[in-house]
């Protein structure tokens, strides 16, 4: 059987093709955390399950925070805890004593979004790390459900399993597999704390300037359409530096 990680969202069509997929076999759902393109699918999706009496699987994650947004509202049948495995096992292939398995383990990583979880396939060493690491793009970290200060610590706990679990591989739930992975994560860490210097520089040059002033400084060198979206995470980061005692005084 399968396991259906982040089946999107409330796509029939979309949906159907990975009911297609698995051949109706699915046996657990699980959602890396519930913003729209992520989440709602799994709903639908356990639904046809049901319609087509198969046994309706259940949707594993985290609940979602009194801080999400109201697109982003999400309650699992059950709540996976940090470190928690789905198993799927079958017989032992002729000739052989073991049973066949594949495991999933659940690595809380808040930071993107409060209720954010990460999946390690432990027998393939691999990384499924939904949107808390992108190929392509920097994942927007948009506060109030979103944090900097825990998106890094998340970061470094990821690095400290692929480094434990020698994991090479990330695959994002945006774009394509991402290898040599802990060089990844410490070119999004060293990113991300680039960008907090300029941040902080900008609210250096602009004690008493807002938001949008300080992103023009401080995203500089990002297209200018793009520049709404980055005052989420500038903003993310100016809570950081809050945090930390660093902001300069107005």
């Amino acid at each position: 059987g399968f396991i259906a990680i982040d089946p999107g969202p409330a796509d029939a069509a979309h949906i159907q093709r990975l009911y297609d997929a698995a051949g109706g076999d699915i046996r657990a759902i699980v959602c890396t955390h519930s913003h729209a393109d992520h989440a709602p699918g799994a709903f639908v999706l356990q639904q046809l399950c049901q319609d087509r009496g198969v046994p309706r699987p259940q949707i594993h994650g985290l609940p979602s925070a009194p801080t999400a947004s109201a697109s982003a509202r999400f309650t699992p049948d059950l709540a996976l805890q940090d470190g928690e495995r789905l198993v799927l096992s079958a017989p032992p292939p002729a000739g052989q004593d073991l049973p066949v398995t594949h495991t999933l383990r659940a690595v809380f990583t808040p930071g993107h979004a409060a209720n954010h979880v990460c999946l390690v396939l432990e027998e393939d060493e691999l990384l499924f790390s939904g949107d808390h690491i992108l190929n392509g793009s920097t994942p927007i970290v948009n506060p109030p459900d979103g944090n900097m200060d825990a998106y890094l610590r998340s970061l470094d706990t990821l690095d400290a399993i692929c480094a434990q679990e020698e994991i090479d591989f990330i695959l994002p739930a945006h774009g394509y597999v991402l290898g040599a992975a802990r060089a990844v994560i410490a070119r999004l860490r060293n990113h991300r704390l680039a960008r907090e210097a300029k941040v902080l520089a900008a609210m250096q040059a602009l004690p008493g300037g807002s938001i949008q002033d300080w992103v023009q400084h401080a995203y500089a060198d990002t297209p200018q359409p793009l520049w709404k979206l980055a005052e989420r995470s500038l903003l993310a980061h100016v809570e950081r530096i809050q945090a930390l005692g660093l902001a300069p005084a107005a």
